[in-house]
């Protein structure tokens, strides 16, 4: 990618995922922090606007205004509900129509809604292209656009580029990276109908996009989506690999000892993410301990937004009453990255990471592409247990990483089985053990997921 005329010296990256702090906008802001040492100033869009199904449609910027201030300045389009048929209720009800359940709709009310569509999108890229004018936009970063979340939206974006890029003379000023697609999400749910998603936005050949996403498995399902009509470029996650010096120590801010187990688990409270699975280790482990007479507690620290799914949440406390591991189980709300502003917050993600002795990933079988949790354990020299999600083994396993995997597939994604706590209590006494499985997966971690500029940039 040439750097745009100087004219154009900003970049706008669009999140099509409308979570304030996600693994999305964390890995766009490593971006954005690499965009920031060439000069180039950058503007975030978090998609409240975009996907629909996080309750968050039209909600003006508030607290998040201050998350990014030091890297990004969030903007929207103001006036984009001015827009005929652009509005939450017709953007489900195109979803459901269209993705969710395409068999089910008669073809005279699919074309009547694909005209809505068409208009919409029309009058949207022209208020994007604006946007992009008045802030001197060169660069643009489309986080996660081909997944069928509103193709309104997407529709507009690829009529932008189009329109934008010829009108100012540029050549490739776009980055569409995808970290989720239709047949790595929610399958099960099936959430984005089923293939060959017909009616979902398909990538178009341009020389103005350059395509991006996580991992082989997925280039290759897309570009063979596509029909070969694009090529897809793998540029993984990476993570910083610092010393570990300067952090808070939670375990004197809660009085655990030194020499209790202190799980952590940073992710959305979400059922998709399988937290009781968590809870249930906890009990086990603890129970465990007593029957072996060892003086030891098994404490779990879960850093994300309780308020996000109020309803899981408190099926989460109930569950951990329930087994009588409430006093093991600490929810501290939402915790800041370095990079996202944290004012309000004595202490961060990196601080309980800095503190525990293993970091948890036991997701469900068909979310997760990535796993940032994981890379996150791995840089900060701990350990980390998981699941062996779809993704697992293509991120991570197959490269010589090192961890207890609980075995879970399509059609077997419960609890953990004895084998797998058994293996995990074995771990978690033999500190000399956990301590090498650390170090051995930070020194094979820095040399595969440390950070590295774009080539395209």
């Amino acid at each position: 990618m040439t750097f745009a005329k100087m004219k154009y010296d900003r970049a706008i990256f669009i999140s099509f995922d409308a979570v304030a702090v996600s693994g999305i906008t964390i890995e766009a802001l490593k971006t954005a922090k690499m965009l920031s040492k060439k000069g180039i100033k950058s503007y975030l869009d978090l998609g409240y606007d975009i996907k629909v199904d996080k309750g968050v449609f039209n909600k003006p910027y508030e607290w998040e205004k201050d998350l990014y201030e030091d890297l990004f300045t969030l903007v929207r389009i103001d006036d984009i509900t001015s827009i005929k048929n652009y509005n939450a209720d017709f953007i489900k009800r195109a979803h459901n129509l269209l993705i969710n359940q395409p068999s089910s709709t008669t073809s005279r009310n699919k074309e009547n809604i694909k005209s809505d569509i068409i208009y919409a999108s029309q009058q949207l890229s022209k208020k994007i292209v604006q946007l992009w004018d008045s802030l001197n936009i060169g660069y643009v970063i489309v986080e996660n656009g081909t997944l069928p979340e509103n193709i309104i939206y997407t529709r507009a974006l690829y009529l932008a580029i189009e329109e934008y890029g010829k009108h100012n003379g540029l050549g490739n000023f776009v980055i569409w990276r995808d970290h989720d697609l239709m047949w790595s999400s929610e399958k099960t749910a099936m959430k984005y109908g089923s293939p060959p998603y017909q009616n979902a936005i398909k990538p178009i050949k341009s020389n103005h996009i350059t395509y991006v996403t996580l991992n082989e498995d997925l280039k290759n399902k897309l570009e063979e989506w596509c029909n070969y009509a694009v090529e897809v470029k793998v540029e993984k996650n990476t993570y910083e690999f610092k010393d570990q010096v300067g952090y808070t120590n939670l375990r004197e801010k809660f009085s655990i000892r030194d020499d209790d187990l202190l799980i952590a688990r940073t992710t959305r409270i979400i059922p998709q993410k399988r937290l009781d699975r968590d809870i249930y280790i906890i009990h086990h482990l603890n129970r465990i301990f007593v029957e072996n007479c060892i003086d030891k507690r098994a404490w779990l620290f879960i850093a994300g937004n309780p308020n996000e799914d109020p309803e899981y949440y408190q099926q989460l406390v109930t569950l951990s009453k329930t087994l009588n591991s409430e006093g093991s189980v600490r929810f501290l709300g939402l915790l800041q990255h370095g990079g996202v502003s944290s004012r309000s917050q004595t202490y961060t993600i990196d601080d309980l990471y800095y503190s525990c002795d293993l970091v948890s990933f036991l997701t469900s079988w068909d979310y997760d592409s990535y796993g940032n949790p994981i890379g996150e354990a791995i840089c900060h020299k701990r350990c980390y247990i998981t699941t062996s999600y779809e993704y697992y083994d293509e991120v991570y396993g197959k490269h010589g990483f090192v961890a207890p995997v609980m075995r879970i597939s399509e059609g077997k994604d419960g609890l953990p089985d004895q084998e797998f706590i058994d293996a995990l209590y074995e771990l978690v006494i033999n500190k000399q053990l956990t301590q090498k499985i650390a170090a051995n997966n930070y020194v094979l971690g820095k040399r595969l997921l440390s950070p590295r500029a774009f080539d395209i940039f």
